[in-house]
């Protein structure tokens, strides 16, 4: 009887220690294959990167899109009309619209707009004071309350009024984030897939090599230690996925988020209280079994 047992987990180590060889050989073959498609890719765009015309017209890309103007502005450098654009669609967009287009009848339009353009006091004023009463803009007259933005630093401040005042330049530095694209922050798909699957075969080769301990029935006065801990750490993710993480992002899902709060409410309570039962199921289920 001790002779079987101790050939059990002689075979049981064994494989354990095969398992876990495989699964550091296919993330160290993924990885290395992911570096390489990575620099073949780094190499490719450093040796065909386009530069971007600082003109103001607007040209067209090979797949149709049209690209935004490089521009520039005399005396004012793009780092603070970069930071400023920042800002600006932080703080001002979500009244005057991206790019100062404002809404017709509601908020004032800003770009285009002779109180605004090349009016860079005026512009600071209205930042740091607000501003109330009558306006007429293109025809159009506004009555509303724009309110005080004080608290602002003042080099906050500079850099909307820049970027407002300015006509709502983009800068260089934000054409060419756009026109070149993501360069070296990211691998190419098929490294990415290769470096998933990686991950994937590991995963599958370390639960083929431990699911034996996971699941398989134990003496609950001599159980190992390391049969202990997974059985644990199984319990504990278990319960997180559940109650947690599955649940999150179901809410997260359009679906879900255009029900409004009660429906949100709702659908996140059941959620939980099934993941909780389920989890306490399971949990009664393996001690019946012998499991845990």
């Amino acid at each position: 009887m001790a002779h079987t047992r101790f050939e059990a987990e002689r075979r049981s180590r064994a494989r354990l220690r095969l398992a876990a060889l495989l699964a550091v050989v296919v993330v160290a073959l993924g990885l290395s294959s992911s570096s390489a498609m990575a620099q073949e890719h780094l190499a490719a765009d450093d040796g065909g990167t386009e530069t971007t015309d600082t003109g103001t017209d607007t040209g067209g890309t090979d797949d149709g899109t049209v690209e935004e103007p490089a521009e520039t502005v005399p005396g004012v450098p793009d780092e603070l009309l970069v930071r400023g654009a920042d800002l600006y669609t932080a703080t001002c967009s979500s009244c005057h619209q991206p790019r100062g287009a404002g809404l017709e009848g509601q908020f004032p339009p800003l770009i285009g707009n002779p109180n605004v353009q090349g009016q860079a006091d005026y512009v600071r004023q209205v930042i740091n004071n607000g501003r109330q009463g009558e306006l007429v803009v293109d025809g159009v007259t506004y009555n509303g309350v724009m309110p005080a933005f004080s608290t602002l630093p003042d080099g906050d401040v500079d850099a909307i009024v820049a970027y407002v005042s300015n006509g709502f330049v983009t800068p260089a530095a934000v054409v060419e984030e756009i026109v070149g694209g993501e360069t070296g922050n990211s691998l190419p798909g098929l490294a990415n897939m290769t470096y998933l699957l990686a991950m994937l075969v590991a995963a599958g080769v370390g639960v083929y090599a431990l699911a034996p301990r996971i699941v398989g029935q134990v003496d609950r006065l001599q159980m190992p230690w390391l049969d202990a801990w997974l059985k644990t750490a199984v319990i504990v993710v278990g319960f997180i996925l559940a109650t947690v993480y599955i649940p999150s992002e179901i809410l997260k899902t359009d679906y879900v988020t255009r029900l409004g709060d009660f429906g949100q409410n709702v659908i996140g309570l059941g959620l939980w209280g099934g993941g909780l039962v389920v989890g306490i199921w399971a949990l009664w289920y393996a001690h019946r079994d012998r499991r845990i």
